[in-house]
């Protein structure tokens, strides 16, 4: 910067006072560029402690949000499961099987719960043909029709949160087993899967697929989560409920 002053010297204070002038004005410069950098550094360093303290307050209801997101999509697949065993039974005249890897991903021969492609599958629906034919029973044979649904991170078969002793509403159990299912083999014994007839009603079959009477097919299936739990039931006559697990309240909610 320089100022034009009409000195009487013929232009040497000029000369003088421009020199001090420009010398000032780099110096105040260099002091307004340090003050510049100081400022940014601050603000980087308060945007960054912002950052902090909102993931801090954030981070722990997004990850409640997903669990509990992908505990109801996994209660969701089993409820889905039932319907649609019962809906496609009573459509095609055909019985229905529905299979859980609650102790492993097995059908009653022992066959993997696959899907098209190969990979294990939690939960496999299987049209299991007309009752009597040579193709029915219970068993995945390659040409048989198959609707498999995927596993869901973060969820696992039984229970987590609710007391072993506080089965779902409409239960028979007395308590809630620990592999996650409540369906029975006509026998009594647990099992992990159950028969959906023609008429859309759900029956015991064990092993050999030999079907119960009527009213031998209700169960539940409990999912936990790392804060929830889940129960899955079927009636004896193919109604679906879904209960959720009230820590507070200490019992089942619809």
């Amino acid at each position: 910067m320089a100022l034009a002053i009409p000195f009487l010297d013929g232009g040497r204070e000029v000369g003088r006072w421009r020199i001090r002038m420009d010398s000032r004005a780099r110096e105040q410069a260099a002091q307004a560029g340090k003050r510049a950098g100081g400022y940014t550094l601050v603000e980087a360093a308060i945007v960054i402690a912002i950052i902090g303290i909102v993931s801090a307050l954030t981070l722990p209801n997004v990850s409640r949000y997903m669990e509990t997101s992908n505990g109801r999509a996994a209660a969701k697949s089993v409820a889905d499961a039932f319907n649609l065993a019962r809906a496609q039974a009573i459509r095609t005249g055909n019985n229905h099987v529905v299979f859980f890897a609650t102790v492993s991903a097995r059908d009653t021969a022992g066959n993997q719960l696959q899907d098209h492609d190969g990979d294990l599958v939690p939960i496999l629906v299987l049209n299991d043909g007309r009752p009597g034919s040579t193709d029915q029973n219970c068993v995945i044979d390659a040409s048989e029709e198959k609707t498999t649904f995927p596993a869901v991170q973060g969820v696992g078969w039984g229970r987590n949160t609710a007391p072993s002793g506080s089965p779902a509403p409409d239960e028979a159990q007395p308590s809630i087993p620990a592999s996650g299912s409540s369906f029975q083999m006509p026998g009594g014994s647990l099992t992990s899967w159950v028969q959906f007839r023609p008429d859309g009603v759900p029956v015991a079959i064990d092993s050999a697929c030999s079907p119960g009477q009527l009213g031998t097919g209700g169960g539940t299936i409990y999912l936990w989560t790392e804060n929830r739990d889940y129960a899955i039931t079927l009636s004896p006559l193919g109604g679906v409920r879904v209960h959720v697990w009230d820590e507070n309240a200490g019992g089942w909610t619809s």
